[in-house]
C-alpha cells in the first residue's frame, strides 16, 4: 500500500469511528479487488476547500452499469458472499457530512473512490468533533 499526501495536517467535522470505518471499508475492498497482485494507494489532499480522501486500486474494476445502477444499493455486490451494505452506508455517511463520494472504475484497470469533505482550519480547539489526518 502506498500513502500519498500533499498536506501537512487537515481536519474535518465527523464522527471519528464512523469515518475511520468508511476509509477502512474502502481500503479492505481495494485489497480484495487486487487479490494478491496489484497496488492500493491512499491519497490525502485539499481541493477547493475540501479534504479529499482517495482510495485507488489496480484490481479488476467494475462495469459502468453496476457503478451507476447498483453499487450504492443495499444487497448488491460484485464480491462472492458480499452484502453490498458497506458502499451504501459509506456514501450515506459522507452525504450526512455535507460531502460527496465519487467512483471511477474501468474493467481490467481498477477503481478509485474519492471522498470530498468540507475541510476546517486545524487548531487545538474541540478536537473531540474533528478527525485530523496527519501526513506521515
Amino acid at each position: 500500500m502506498i500513502f500519498e499526501s500533499d498536506v501537512g495536517r487537515l481536519s474535518v467535522v465527523a464522527d471519528k469511528e464512523r469515518l475511520e470505518a468508511v476509509i477502512l471499508h474502502l481500503v479492505e475492498n481495494a485489497f480484495d479487488a487486487i487479490g494478491g497482485d496489484g497496488q492500493v494507494t491512499l491519497r490525502l489532499s485539499v481541493r477547493g476547500g475540501d479534504a479529499v480522501i482517495e482510495v485507488e486500486d489496480t484490481g479488476a474494476g467494475m462495469e459502468e452499469a453496476f457503478v451507476r445502477n447498483e453499487l450504492f444499493r443495499p444487497f448488491k455486490s460484485t464480491k462472492a458472499g458480499g452484502f453490498g451494505i458497506g458502499a451504501f452506508e459509506s456514501r450515506d455517511f459522507v452525504d450526512e457530512l455535507g460531502g460527496r463520494m465519487e467512483v471511477i472504475s474501468r474493467l481490467g484497470e481498477g477503481t478509485s473512490f474519492r471522498i470530498s469533505l468540507p475541510a476546517l482550519p486545524v487548531s487545538g480547539e474541540d478536537e473531540r468533533t474533528r478527525m485530523a489526518f496527519p501526513a506521515s
